[in-house]
């Protein structure tokens, strides 16, 4: 390492020196040789992190331990070799809580090591070593530990990471610590339902107070309590007729259900955790809604109803041939499926079936003659036409059809005596006199029951003269003579007015007595 050296002017053995360490080595770090001086490292290591030099007293002095001496100073400076391990203020660094929602470049915890030895072999780098996920990196320099990457308490809740420290000076030394960082929970995550969608089917005039369907969301973050609404857009109508626990998301009838005033309500659920949601820059307030559709099934709950377009009464004529079509009646109903569709049925009034009633589209109740008319016989129907859904049990309506039988001129006037007339009259009968009358009937009416009367053959001499409107028959002024003419035989006709005509025929007799006879 070092050597000291003395002189002594002496002579011989007087003058032969010796040295020694006298100071300053008390751990017998060094070792001096007693001939030469020369100072060597004892067998104990150097330590320069102990103690970066020592000061030795070394003295020379002759063999004979005479009086004789001298000593100096010597001063050895330990130069630092690359022989200490880097070593962290802690085993272990806690970062307790950091919170789920921080973003990247986030300080977590500062980390640091010592290395005694001088220049790079006391310079450290840091690294994490494992256990980060890549959400962690450590500054190299500063053992500042930061966020990398989004956390999310949801998938990992705590790291326990290894980090370590390097001297910068071969032989490289390195010195490890954990991280153990623990994340707090935020209501960071979006709510979701149970399902895409919910779909419920109710039987109108169901009992208020029944549960439809119940909604069901949840939350990652499971840190309180979900709670529902409808939304505000919702329509009023749905609104008014169910209502939803916020707490369990039930969902129950509240009002009158009718389908025929609203077959499908579509509801908005809103699912709410009442927390803040992070979305890249922005900080929203998080709830998710979700469609319910409830379909209203179809009660029989309503009896078909005629329009008032249908026939209520209807003339035809007694001649309508079978097969025609005489009325037609509309009748609806707003039940849905079959409880919608109606059929037609003559309940009443329809003697001999005379009329028959086909539905159409079951919508349509279209009435047809069946059977000839006879309006002498019957001259009016009062039909009761029966609309009757297919509803389960059915429900009905009746209508009131009158179809009245108008008159055709098909019956020919009778003439009550159809064999004829036999009447005896003086010859000197004054003109005027009644003869006979003739009475006949007609079973139509109106015009074709009108009649009239005529004589129509034998009356040649025009002695006789009718009324055609009463059918009495008097002598013309020139009085009937026997001498001439003693009987006249008289063919009388009865006309009716109708189109055609119908006329009836008779013969009537007159005999003529003596002017001494009466009749």
């Amino acid at each position: 390492m070092s050597a000291v050296q003395a002189t002594d002017a002496d002579q011989g053995e007087n003058g032969r020196v010796l040295y020694r360490i006298l100071t300053g080595n008390s751990n017998n770090l060094f070792s001096i040789d007693r001939q030469t001086g020369l100072v060597s490292r004892g067998p104990r290591p150097l330590d320069r992190e102990t103690s970066n030099s020592h000061v030795l007293e070394v003295e020379a002095y002759n063999s004979d331990e005479g009086n004789m001496r001298s000593s100096v100073r010597v001063i050895i400076y330990v130069n630092d070799a690359n022989d200490e391990v880097p070593v962290f203020t802690q085993q272990q660094y806690n970062r307790l809580g950091l919170r789920e929602t921080a973003g990247i470049g986030t300080s977590v915890i500062v980390v640091r090591a010592t290395d005694p030895d001088t220049g790079d072999g006391g310079a450290v780098a840091y690294a994490v070593v494992s256990g980060s996920d890549r959400k962690f990196e450590v500054d190299v320099s500063t053992g500042l530990v930061t966020t990398v990457d989004y956390l999310d308490y949801e998938t990992k809740t705590t790291y326990l990471m290894n980090v370590s420290a390097t001297d910068q000076a071969p032989p490289f030394h390195q010195g490890f610590c954990t991280v153990y960082v623990t994340l707090l929970n935020e209501l960071d995550e979006a709510v979701a339902f149970f399902s895409a969608g919910y779909e419920a089917s109710l039987r109108e005039n169901i009992a208020t107070g029944m549960e439809v369907v119940q909604v069901q969301a949840q939350s990652a973050d499971n840190l309180n309590q979900l709670t529902y609404r409808f939304d505000p857009d919702t329509s009023p109508a749905a609104l008014a007729l169910f209502k939803i626990d916020s707490v369990t998301g039930r969902i129950t009838v509240t009002g009158l259900l009718d389908r025929e005033k609203g077959d499908l309500y579509t509801l908005t659920v809103v699912a709410d955790d009442g927390g803040p949601k992070k979305d890249s820059t922005v900080i929203t307030y998080d709830d998710i809604s979700q469609q319910v559709s409830i379909t209203i099934l179809d009660e029989n709950d309503n009896s078909p109803v005629f329009d008032i377009t249908s026939d209520a009464s209807v003339d035809i004529t007694e001649k309508t041939p079978m097969g025609e079509k005489v009325a037609v009646v509309l009748a609806r109903d707003i039940d849905a499926g079959l409880n919608g569709l109606i059929n037609f049925t003559l309940v009443a009034g329809n003697m001999e079936d005379v009329f028959k009633i086909k539905t159409v589209n079951h919508t349509y109740g279209e009435v047809y003659v069946n059977a000839e008319l006879d309006r002498e016989s019957v001259d009016r129907y009062l039909l009761k036409v029966r609309a009757t859904d297919n509803g389960s049990p059915p429900r009905h309506t009746d209508h009131s059809l009158t179809i009245n039988i108008l008159d055709v001129n098909d019956n020919a006037p009778v003439i009550e005596s159809q064999k004829g007339y036999n009447v005896s009259i003086s010859e000197n009968v004054g003109g005027g006199t009644s003869v006979l009358r003739v009475m006949a009937t007609d079973r139509d009416i109106g015009p074709n029951a009108m009649l009239f009367y005529y004589i129509t053959a034998g009356n040649q001499d025009l002695t006789f003269r009718m009324d055609r409107m009463t059918g009495e028959m008097v002598t013309r002024p020139a009085p009937p003579d026997r001498e001439r003419q003693q009987e006249y035989i008289l063919n009388v006709t009865v006309e009716d007015d109708g189109t055609p005509p119908l006329s009836g025929a008779l013969v009537s007799t007159s005999h003529q007595s003596p002017s001494n006879l009466d009749m």
